[in-house]
């Protein structure tokens, strides 16, 4: 039996591994090819990149993929003890007891020829002695482990998840194109870690009606899966919309000149047409107007000559 708990806890890690390694390979050419489509196309942003119409079909391409990827590592995975027994996670001592003795009937060596079932009568008695203590199995429910005796585990892998993509977070999104998205992740960051907070401290399963029968920990597995994707698609987004303000400014000053320019040129040749027909120079509310005009004009003239 250690043998064989060796062997399936190095398959699950090649598997995490290979998991891993695919989940690089899908965010770098495969979905950052995508949302950038989807942020610089003409056709779906309508000749302006960045548009709030290529940023919400970016977004939507994120959310479907995180949505698929949750569906099917939800489908993959092995059963938690609350599943084997098909209990909520919620239930009680007496119902554990009364589910496990109803379904150990069914896979009992001695009352089927069924050849998978010693195995699922074996997973059937290791859930039930995790669950049937309370103690061990309010561990088992926050911070998994084989048998609920990994809170330590729990605790310091959940703030290794945090140190780590604190520090990829940040250098991620260094530089001024990437301020928002520095924003966005630290902000998502930051409400994972009061979520988590909440459900593995407080003890709040705010999930639990939508998946009653799913671990805390589970749950939370599978928001910190999510928090890739997130940093990925805002760190994508913000390059594309971000607009440096100092060569805006700038921009928006040299169109000014040549605007400038272009009346300064108006306005000498006016001043050249005027002195052809001999118009007296206007007088009075008019003077004004007339000095700006000269002002114009002379500036026009330095630039035609």
């Amino acid at each position: 039996f250690s043998a064989r708990s060796q062997t399936m806890g190095a398959t699950s890690e090649d598997e995490g591994s290979t998991g891993d390694a695919l989940d690089i390979v899908l965010y770098l050419f495969v979905l950052g090819p995508a949302v950038e489509w989807c942020l610089k196309s003409p056709r779906v942003n309508r000749g302006r990149p960045g548009s709030w119409r290529g940023v919400s079909l970016a977004v939507l391409l994120l959310a479907l993929v995180a949505a698929g990827k949750m569906a099917w590592e939800s489908g993959t995975r092995e059963p938690n003890h609350f599943e084997t027994l098909g209990v909520r996670v919620d239930a009680g001592t007496a119902e554990i007891k009364r589910a496990y003795k109803t379904e150990s009937l069914k896979y009992h060596p001695d009352k089927t020829d069924d050849p998978a079932a010693p195995a699922i009568f074996m997973r059937m008695q290791r859930a039930y002695e995790t669950l049937k203590d309370p103690s061990s199995r309010d561990a088992y429910n926050r911070f998994g482990g084989k048998s609920g005796d990994d809170e330590s585990g729990g605790m310091t892998g959940a703030a290794m998840f945090y140190a780590i993509w604190l520090v990829l977070g940040y250098l991620l999104t260094m530089g001024r194109a990437s301020e928002d998205a520095r924003t966005w992740a630290f902000s998502g960051l930051l409400a994972l870690a009061v979520v988590e907070y909440q459900t593995r401290v407080l003890k709040y399963d705010y999930l639990a009606m939508v998946l009653p029968h799913t671990t805390v920990h589970e749950k939370l597995e599978l928001l910190h899966r999510l928090f890739p994707p997130f940093l990925h698609g805002s760190r994508m987004i913000s390059q594309v919309v971000f607009r440096d303000i100092g060569v805006y400014n700038k921009m928006l000053v040299e169109q000014m000149h040549v605007k400038v320019d272009e009346l300064g040129k108006l306005a000498y040749a006016t001043q050249r047409e005027i002195a052809k027909q001999g118009i007296a120079r206007p007088s009075g509310v008019a003077a004004p107007l007339a000095a700006a005009a000269d002002g114009f004009a002379k500036l026009g003239g330095e630039k035609a000559a």
